[in-house]
């Protein structure tokens, strides 16, 4: 059997070189901790000023503007210059942005959307688009119609580009869409 060599402690050692360092080492470590925490509260300060910004940002996205009203005296001109605003405020005050995160969330790598055309009277939209094959368009369609604000989704029309490399069809849809509140 091997022996266990013995254990030599000398408690009467002087200080090693490493032990006079030892509370300059503590005040630098308390400095650095000290300007890491004023690094973050500084960060903390900036990050809650920019979400301030964006939920003013997001109240005024989601703002109605009244519309105008035409007084009984008013003329004929003045009426038409009023519908005509009135107008141009209900084009304003339809929720976009919803509309199309619609349509982005529903797209994939096999379509690619050449335009979208939306009508704010008739609540429809037209998107037109072109794809790798009709089972990409068909299954465009299909997670177009699983989304909430779109309704009655059908392909107005489409047509293989038989001359194009890879025949790709060009198609358009039409669908209704709702306002989700």
């Amino acid at each position: 059997m091997s022996r266990i060599p013995a254990i030599a402690l000398d408690f009467a050692r002087p200080m090693a070189v490493t032990t006079r360092f030892a509370p300059v080492l503590l005040l630098i470590g308390a400095l650095v901790a000290a300007a890491a925490f004023m690094h973050y509260r500084a960060v903390a300060g900036a990050l809650q000023a920019r979400n301030a910004q964006v939920s003013g940002l997001r109240e005024l996205t989601q703002r109605t503007l009244p519309a105008l009203s035409d007084g009984a005296s008013a003329s004929p001109e003045m009426r038409e210059q009023i519908r005509k605003a009135n107008e141009v405020l209900a084009q304003i005050n339809v929720p976009w942005s919803g509309l199309f995160a619609s349509i982005e969330a529903a797209q994939d790598e096999d379509v690619a959307l050449l335009a979208v055309q939306p009508d704010v009277r008739t609540r429809s939209v037209a998107i037109s688009g072109q794809a790798r094959d009709m089972t990409s368009v068909l299954a465009y369609m299909t997670r177009l119609e699983h989304d909430a604000r779109l309704r009655e989704v059908i392909l107005a029309n489409h047509a293989v580009k038989v001359q194009e490399a890879g025949q790709p069809v060009e198609f358009t849809l039409a669908a209704r869409w709702v306002e989700s509140r």
